[in-house]
């Protein structure tokens, strides 16, 4: 099969069997062949055009939009003026509703580089700089940071799959003032309920963060048909 060179015409099937998220199956079809991937094989998926595109839109994906919500709901945020780094970007469907409510400017950053490519390749005007990279890196973030003014730190649904040590490092490198939204299937709301739980309710307590909120969400749909409840955060650096 062509990959990262077809026109975008495709058919995909959805395995409905329950299983992990991780677990999760899909077929996809063109000029006749058949190929079976995991939808967390994200280069594999990334590199059909539209593909990943099609699969959350039918998943009914929510993480974006209720990331975009909070952030410029949030008390005196001005769009004009957010410049976010956007973590564990994937293909850029996180910029959209962003760019929608006029976010001024979004840099991303996500492990994989057929993410970036996938970006660059969709959404060309998505981001003013796309970074492959691990935000534990040392240096990596503080130097996004100070390049292009980044005030927020945006996660669509991949805070999961980040070593909490490495996301502290990243978010440490944010200036006071700066919104951290985030959505993750951990209880972000609960210091027992993961490591993240327990990182963020630490913060609190040491006088780091303020005007904290959270709530939960229909992240998406399972293949199965069940919904998968995520717990979205949002707080300010102080």
């Amino acid at each position: 099969m062509r990959r990262g060179t077809v026109s975008g015409v495709f058919s995909v099937r959805l395995d409905p069997q329950p299983g992990p998220q991780d677990e999760e199956t899909l077929v996809v079809t063109i000029d006749g062949q058949e190929e079976t991937m995991r939808l967390h094989e994200y280069a594999r998926v990334y590199s059909v055009p539209g593909l990943y595109d099609e699969v959350l839109r039918r998943l009914d994906y929510a993480s974006p939009d209720k990331v975009a919500q909070l952030l410029l709901s949030a008390p005196g945020v001005k769009p004009s003026e957010v410049r976010a780094l956007d973590l564990a970007a994937g293909n850029g469907m996180s910029a959209d509703p962003l760019l929608a409510g006029g976010v001024a400017e979004l840099v991303g950053l996500d492990l994989i580089p057929e993410a970036r490519d996938a970006a660059l390749r969709d959404r060309p005007d998505a981001y003013a700089d796309y970074v492959a990279g691990d935000i534990g890196e040392p240096g990596l973030v503080a130097g996004l940071v100070s390049a292009h003014g980044l005030n927020a730190l945006l996660c669509a649904g991949g805070l999961s799959h980040i070593p909490v040590e490495a996301f502290a490092g990243g978010w440490s490198a944010f200036g006071a003032g700066s919104w951290l939204v985030a959505t993750a299937g951990e209880d972000l709301s609960d210091p027992d309920g993961g490591p993240y739980g327990r990182y963020f309710a630490d913060e609190v307590a040491a006088g780091r963060l303020a005007d904290v909120h959270t709530e939960r969400f229909v992240h998406r749909m399972a293949m199965s048909g069940e919904p998968i409840e995520y717990t979205a955060l949002r707080a300010r650096r102080l």
